[in-house]
């Protein structure tokens, strides 16, 4: 094997498996984008095919080779080879005599050294360097179509990674806009006058009235002029969690025939035994009113539950 340096012990220990998955990462985007750094890390790969082979890995670097590297059928494949490729050379060394190689050579040296006319006949070198060859341009193929794929991953992850980057600026942009919106609103609403809350006015209804309770009393309600809403309130039994409704109608006088529904609210649940409904002061002019308030059966159906009369003053 040549001799390693820093990069490439770096090279052989990702090769190997024994890289953090970060450094792996970092590896493939520094080596598999770059067609010379691909080739580097392909010598590199040869020579620790070569190493395993002839014996030269440490015992850790063997263990790793084995439980890492060679569970790839293709990594299996190329270690079969350079293995066929030694024993051509033992047997080629011992029936034609000794050969003078480097001591540290591989194993592509020391097949180039073989293929002479002093230890293969013509024939034979041309089978042998013809099996080679072929070995070699279906592993460099196999390669080339890795690295592809990992440049197609890396483009793929670098088109997200736009996308992703366009969406957060856009984002950004919108932000921006409504924060600019709200500084303006703020900004209005501070040059209005002050607001002031609306005015309430609070009334306890009774149910029944003298449309259908002789002689009862009629319940009336004084709404002042800076009235804004008129909060009703009616009692119903603790504990029922039905949903109710109320209607408010306006009737002549003080009879009990139903005339033009002014306000209608729906879905009303009771707190604490009591209904509440709130109706704006300007659809309660002085007159008599009927409000019906009805709850939903488990049937579905509407049961009217009671009826308040009331008259309204205005001052």
């Amino acid at each position: 094997m040549r001799r390693t340096t820093e990069h490439d012990e770096r090279t052989i220990r990702y090769l190997l498996g024994d890289l953090p998955e970060t450094e792996q990462t970092a590896v493939e985007q520094e080596y598999f984008v770059d067609q010379e750094k691909f080739e580097e890390v392909w010598a590199t790969e040869n020579d620790l095919v070569d190493g395993y082979v002839r014996g030269r890995l440490s015992r850790r670097e063997r263990e790793l080779f084995e439980r890492n590297y060679l569970q790839s059928p293709k990594h299996r494949e190329r270690v079969v080879v350079a293995r066929k490729l030694l024993e051509a050379a033992d047997r080629q060394v011992a029936e034609r005599g000794r050969v003078i190689v480097p001591a540290r050579s591989s194993l592509m040296e020391i097949f180039k050294a073989l293929i002479t006319p002093r230890f293969l006949a013509p024939a034979t070198a041309f089978l042998l360097l013809l099996s080679i060859l072929s070995w070699m341009v279906i592993e460099r193929s196999r390669l080339n179509e890795e690295l592809g794929k990992a440049q197609a991953q890396l483009s793929d992850q670098e088109r997200r990674e736009r996308e992703i980057a366009g969406q957060l600026a856009s984002e950004r942009e919108q932000s921006a806009q409504l924060k600019s919106r709200f500084e303006r609103l703020l900004e209005s609403i501070a040059q209005r006058p002050s607001l002031t809350p609306p005015s309430i006015l609070p009334f306890l209804l009774k149910p029944g009235g003298p449309s259908r309770t002789e002689g009862g009393p009629q319940q009336q309600i004084t709404i002042p002029r800076e009235t804004d809403l008129v909060k009703l309130q009616m009692k119903v039994e603790k504990g029922d969690s039905r949903r109710f409704q109320a209607a408010i109608r306006a009737v002549p006088g003080i009879r009990a025939v139903p005339g033009l529904q002014v306000w209608s609210q729906r879905s009303l649940k009771p707190v604490a035994g009591e209904i509440t409904v709130t109706v704006p002061a300007n659809k309660l002019p002085m007159n008599d009113y009927i409000l019906t308030l009805s709850a939903t059966t488990p049937t579905g159906e509407t049961e009217e539950i009671n009826f308040y009369v009331f008259r309204v003053i205005r001052k």
